[in-house]
Order: C-alpha cells, then sequence, then structure tokens
C-alpha cells in the first residue's frame, strides 16, 4: 500500500513540476512613435541616448536624417516613422534636440529617432499575439507581435525585416 502512495505522490509530485514550469518572459523597450506604441527586444537595444548632433548626409535615402558620432564610432540616424509609413513632420530641431534608440542590427548599430521614451515592459510568451491585420498602420511584415496592455497596443517590431532593406 504505501507503494501505491509513494507512486501516487510522485506523479503528483511531477505534475506540480510541470505545473510551475514558467512561460518565457520577454523585456522590451517601448518608447512612441507618433500615437503608435512600439518597442525592441531589449537584448537588441545598445543604448539609450538623446540631444545628440546628427550631421545630415547629402544624397541619402530620405527616412536617413543623418548621422552622429558615438564614442568614436559612426551611427546613421533613421527616421523610422517615415521608413514605417507613420506619417508625421520631423522637427526642425532634430538634428540637435532628440531621443535616439540605438539598435543592434546584422548591418551594425543604427540609431532610431523617437518621440519619447516609455521604458522597459515585461509580459509573457504567451501574450504576444499576431497584428490584427489592417488595424496598424504599419506593414506586418516589420511586426514581430502585438500585446495588449492596459487599454493600449504594444507593437513589438521586427528589426532585422525593418533594416533588411538598404539602409
Amino acid at each position: 500500500m504505501n507503494e501505491k502512495i509513494n507512486e501516487a505522490m510522485n506523479i503528483l509530485g511531477v505534475e506540480e513540476l510541470i505545473g510551475e514550469i514558467k512561460e518565457k518572459e520577454i523585456q522590451v523597450i517601448a518608447f512612441r512613435l507618433k500615437d503608435e506604441l512600439v518597442s525592441v527586444p531589449i537584448e537588441q537595444v545598445v543604448e539609450i541616448t538623446n540631444n545628440r548632433d546628427i550631421t545630415p548626409v547629402p544624397k541619402a535615402h530620405s527616412y536617413i536624417i543623418g548621422v552622429m558620432n558615438l564614442r568614436g564610432k559612426i551611427v546613421p540616424v533613421i527616421n523610422l516613422k517615415e521608413h514605417l509609413g507613420i506619417k508625421d513632420e520631423i522637427p526642425e530641431n532634430v538634428y540637435t534636440k532628440n531621443k535616439i534608440v540605438i539598435v543592434e542590427t546584422h548591418k551594425g548599430e543604427v540609431g532610431v529617432v523617437v518621440d519619447d521614451i516609455v521604458g522597459s515592459i515585461k509580459f509573457l510568451e504567451g501574450d504576444v499575439l499576431p497584428e490584427p491585420i489592417g488595424t496598424i498602420g504599419i506593414d506586418v511584415k516589420y511586426i514581430s507581435g502585438v500585446v495588449q496592455l492596459e487599454g493600449e497596443l504594444l507593437i513589438i517590431l521586427n528589426i532585422e525585416s525593418i533594416f533588411n532593406q538598404e539602409v
């Protein structure tokens, strides 16, 4: 009889352990691009900086604002809103007053001008949903998924897809 109880406890213990396996937690850096709350995985964020001097680059793509010097390294800085098709005007003082998220891409570091830094947000992997097609003004190929927060949708950008084109 004791063997059956021990066997039952072992089975119960294993099931309890299986139930306690935690779902993977994801952490992102969230920021605003006009009215959209967007984010990138924290592993791809190198640095967040502001008020950096940006030097315009003649004959560059229209979404490339210019380049900046980041500790001796020349980093391209882009207008992600234009690149993603979010209609908005670039402020005239963007070359001196700005908020920039430096992200690591397969092509190297790239600076992304953002309107506001929201901060770090954590959620479970199971909370990530596919983008509801046609409801967000960003092409789905640039989105890894969305997370429903309290009263707002967080868009997770696919950095590799965004920078798969020429920068």
